[in-house]
């Protein structure tokens, strides 16, 4: 019964994806196969899990896009950033634990409930947590899969009319040659192999590590290391409107109908949640454009509450400075992860 569902999943994806890519929507394959899986997923009637291993697929192939965007002059821009992610940092955990409280307070729902929802990390790894601490886990993922969802229809048009023409940072060669578009040779095969490899086992030892998110980290960070070393890490221009696609179906993969039902309990809260968005975005990049004087689009973008995938993916789009929002988006799931349960044992 996967396989067949699978298939339609990523077909009706596939076909949304590439229309609303073709409409020139920012992020719109990513955007156009979730809400297709959305609706896919509403008429299916019963929903088996996305597989583990597919979803670890396509995080290690986001992070071998993404990785191919760091050069020699990004590691040394890296080395300026201690500041901005401490700022990142303290603020989001500090909104987190304001609209928590608000929450809390006019809703039914937990203080723990409240606080983990609120949180900007991951859906399933802040839900799982959440549980450990007396949390509602089916609410906290609910609105954590509210959150996600959010950020990736509303901020990227918000924020693409928002830049300056003069933010978007211009493909240096060794970026147009990461993004083999002419015919492939067998030179660009080889490249393709060697970088496809790389990455999977980057993403797969940090995974055995347990690190936070080290699929995608852990490609990147290998990737990152293969082309500052070698300038060889390649992939072929239609993967990454392929990777969009899939990430998206994932994503929609965990609405059905029962999300929808739930829905109607979290309305408010979902409301708290969208508010809490905007000023965890606009007041941080606020912070971090005046005090650490970084450009408007990479601010905005550092301090969008998405995942890291989402959002390396959609600003590389974009032509913002990818390296420098990908480290920002790791500190904070980081940090989220691992101050975020201390604060909380704290509380509780």
């Amino acid at each position: 019964m996967i396989i067949p569902y699978l298939v339609f999943l990523h077909l009706s994806g596939s076909v949304s994806g590439m229309l609303l890519r073709r409409m020139r929507i920012p992020a719109g394959a990513l955007i156009g196969s979730l809400l297709a899986a959305m609706v896919f997923n509403s008429m299916y009637p019963v929903i088996p899990a996305y597989p583990k291993d597919l979803r670890l697929g396509i995080q290690i192939l986001s992070g071998m896009v993404i990785g191919t965007r760091f050069t020699q002059a990004d590691i040394k821009t890296l080395k300026t950033m201690v500041l901005p992610v401490l700022i990142l940092v303290v603020m989001l955990l500090s909104i987190n634990m304001g609209f928590a409280y608000l929450m809390s307070s006019f809703t039914t729902l937990s203080f723990m409930t409240s606080f983990f929802a609120c949180a900007p990390g991951g859906v399933s790894d802040l839900a799982l947590v959440a549980a450990d601490f007396g949390a509602t886990m089916e609410h906290v993922a609910l609105l954590q899969l509210f959150r996600l969802i959010s950020v990736i229809i509303i901020f990227p048009p918000l924020i693409r009319k928002m830049i300056a023409p003069s933010e978007r940072v211009l493909p240096s060669k060794d970026m147009q040659a990461s993004e083999v578009k002419a015919k492939p040779n067998k030179q660009h095969y080889l490249s393709y192999l060697i970088s496809v490899a790389t990455a999977f086992g980057g993403g797969v030892f940090f995974v055995m590590l347990g690190i936070p998110a080290g699929a995608i980290l852990g490609s990147i960070f290998a990737i990152a290391l293969l082309n500052l070393a070698t300038d060889g890490a390649a992939y072929p221009a239609s993967l990454k409107p392929m990777v969009q696609i899939f990430a998206g179906c994932y994503i929609g993969s965990k609405v059905t109908i029962q999300t929808l039902l739930e829905g109607r309990v979290l309305l408010l809260p979902a409301l708290i949640l969208l508010v809490e968005l905007f000023i965890m975005a606009f007041l941080t990049a606020f912070v971090l454009y005046k005090v650490c004087h970084l450009n408007w689009g990479t601010a905005i973008f550092s301090a969008t509450p998405g995942g890291i995938t989402e959002m390396g993916l959609i600003s590389d789009e974009l032509g913002l400075e990818t390296p420098k929002i990908v480290l920002m988006h790791t500190f904070r799931i980081l940090a989220v992860l691992g101050v975020l349960p201390l604060i909380a044992q704290y509380l509780g």
